[in-house]
């Protein structure tokens, strides 16, 4: 669902005691929200709905359909680390008091990650890039989950800051022998839950089984390896640096990049751990970002 600038009216809510202002939406003047706690699996279209709207006009890619699942989950998650939350995805006080405190400061124009940018009918991602002075890498990383086909006229985007768009990190040496190591682990066969050559791969358990061979520990699953390491704008990869992909409605999928465009994947059932190019439709539509791991 998508709401037309200008749409929104302002709302007083009483959360924790602290009367907060919170942009919503014509139709919905009635929701309780900050009123109950909100979480995975919660259903009531009102109180969800404010929820994804205003998770979708601060630059979070999220369905508004008032049903509080992975898609809503995964947002919720980034929204609460990027404001240094627990990223536990349950939308109480303290990420109620957050929303709104980013959402006033979104409505100011001084959103820290860059310009709030209205998009008008005939932008394309590299006319909007051109037409504000940054890269398309920058512009893209800036916006994770918006791609060449999921735009639209009358939708929010971020135009990322100069200070955003020059803090690259460094390359790291764990990238590069992580990349040199899961070469070897080419043919083997993918296997869900698999996370050991013996048996076979899932994506996060090549991640998974490699970085434990090079000593370093991650979380098992893409999910919870796309919330460690340094975000990498997408002009910035380098060889070791994990991508990730959304498939289903979250960071659900991830894979090893080794440069020249390429990354190494166990992809799915019937497939073996192979190269993939960053630029096939499939995979440049739902990349979602990148991170740089350090030991």
């Amino acid at each position: 669902m998508r709401v037309p600038k200008g749409t929104h009216r302002l709302r007083q809510l009483a959360i924790g005691g602290v009367m907060l202002a919170v942009l919503l939406p014509p139709g919905i003047s009635q929701a309780a929200f900050g009123q109950q706690v909100l979480r995975y699996g919660t259903a009531d279209h009102v109180d969800v709905k404010v929820l994804q709207l205003e998770l979708q006009r601060l630059g979070y890619g999220v369905t508004v359909d008032g049903v509080f699942g992975p898609g809503t989950l995964y947002a919720v998650e980034s929204f609460q680390r990027a404001h240094r939350l627990s990223a536990d995805g349950v939308v109480g006080n303290q990420t109620f008091i957050a929303l709104a405190q980013a959402s006033r400061t979104s409505s100011r124009g001084n959103d820290p990650r860059g310009s709030a940018y209205t998009v008008q009918s005939g932008d394309t991602l590299e006319s909007i890039a051109a037409k504000e002075g940054v890269t398309l890498s920058a512009l893209q990383e800036a916006n994770p989950s918006v791609s060449a086909t999921s735009l639209q006229a009358g939708q929010t985007i971020v135009i990322p800051s100069a200070s955003a768009v020059s803090q690259l990190p460094p390359p790291s040496s764990f990238g590069a022998k992580l990349a040199a190591l899961v070469m070897n682990y080419g043919g083997v066969r993918y296997l869900y839950g698999g996370a050991n050559p013996a048996v076979g791969f899932d994506c996060s358990g090549l991640v998974y089984y490699a970085a434990h061979v090079l000593g370093v520990n991650l979380p098992r699953t893409a999910s919870e390896q796309y919330g460690v390491g340094v975000p990498v704008p997408a002009g910035d990869l380098q060889p070791g640096d994990l991508v990730f992909f959304n498939t289903d409605g979250y960071a659900s999928h991830v894979g090893i990049y080794i440069g020249n465009g390429q990354f190494v994947q166990a992809e799915t059932t019937g497939t073996v751990v192979h190269l993939t190019t960053l630029s096939e439709p499939y995979w440049a539509n739902s990349y979602i970002g990148a991170r740089r791991i350090y030991n």
